[in-house]
């Protein structure tokens, strides 16, 4: 059973107009942002990364269950699914959360080995995508990174690991 979490108004009007400029120097969309929630457009990449449905936006907002929070959000008001953004609220941390979350489909920034492969993934490739470097955990079920693996080098996410 999912619950529908509503994004509360607690966000000040100065740290908001903080945390868009952040995200938007980031080279993401803002379509709204006010003292309940920020969302931002999700173009069909970030959408896929983030398994959204279509025309979903991504909302950031308070709750009284996680404090900073996302979501994915039809109606830019409500979520299905709150989860915890970062636990530090400096505008430069949230949008770096951004950048992660829609470019790797998770906001934490967890250190993390992954394969780098020679060629770019196919439509078929069934491995995870970690990292916005284009970086890869090859799934052992995958056509194009299980047996027959192309050319991979492996680095550790962090500096090595670009975001856009």
């Amino acid at each position: 059973m999912t619950k529908t979490v509503t994004i509360t108004d607690e966000m000040p009007d100065t740290w908001v107009a903080s945390v868009v400029a952040a995200i938007e120097r980031r080279g993401w969309t803002v379509e709204d942002a006010h003292e309940s929630a920020i969302t931002v457009e999700l173009g069909a990449r970030e959408a896929a990364v983030l398994d959204a449905e279509p025309g979903s936006v991504l909302l950031i907002g308070w709750t009284e269950r996680y404090g900073l929070d996302w979501g994915l959000s039809a109606d830019g008001a409500t979520v299905t699914e709150a989860q915890p953004m970062t636990t530090d609220a400096d505008p430069e941390t949230v949008a770096a959360a951004v950048d992660r979350l829609m470019l790797a489909g998770r906001p934490d920034a967890r250190l993390l080995q992954h394969a780098m492969p020679a060629a770019p993934p196919s439509m078929a490739c069934t491995c995870e995508r970690v990292h916005p470097c284009g970086g890869i955990v090859p799934d052992s079920q995958c056509p194009d990174h299980s047996m027959r693996s192309p050319q991979m080098w492996w680095h550790w996410e962090g500096p090595a690991c670009t975001l856009r």
